[in-house]
């Protein structure tokens, strides 16, 4: 009852026409695991890093100062003899706001935490994810949209505070 003659049922062809389809278009670390997997492989073994240092791709920049980092390990097992990839999401202190989604960055751990979860800070952005234009982070996009709704806020508040005095001037007299 799974299975219909020439494959998987229907439900499984529907997923993999979505994920493959042009409708997909927000960016997944899933992505660059596979495009720069040799990449940071190679990276790894002919540049020793510190035991302690780790090398990922930047898959969430929405908060100011953070970001959350998706660090791979690859690990031959010898029961099937196969080199398998391990992946560590990781929160690391981005003191500039200068990683974007899809950098290539470089972290070590602080040796303490900063807040709940923040333990990694970020060593040096390796690779650039390129764009057409340059786009803001998901943080400064977001007070970008809320600044003009506090003005208007402010201006409102300004404006009651006026009226109030004013009403307040002519119980005076």
């Amino acid at each position: 009852s799974r299975w219909v003659a020439g494959g998987k049922s229907g439900r499984g062809r529907a997923a993999l026409t979505m994920f493959l389809s042009a409708g997909r278009h927000a960016w997944h670390y899933k992505y660059w695991q596979r495009q720069t997997a040799g990449y940071l492989r190679t990276y790894e073994k002919n540049n020793k890093l510190p035991n302690n240092e780790m090398i990922g791709y930047v898959i969430n920049d929405k908060h100011p100062k953070s970001i959350r980092v998706a660090c791979d390990r690859y690990m031959w097992v010898m029961r099937y003899k196969k080199a398998f990839r391990y992946t560590k999401k990781i929160w690391a202190h981005d003191e500039n706001s200068e990683c974007h989604i899809g950098d290539v960055v470089r972290v070590q751990p602080l040796g303490y935490r900063v807040g709940p979860w923040k333990t990694y800070v970020l060593v040096r952005v390796l690779h650039r994810e390129p764009t057409e234009e340059e786009v803001p982070r998901a943080s400064t996009a977001r007070n970008l949209l809320l600044a003009p709704a506090m003005e208007a806020l402010a201006a409102n508040n300004a404006a009651q505070h006026e009226a109030v005095s004013l009403i307040k001037a002519s119980e005076v007299e």
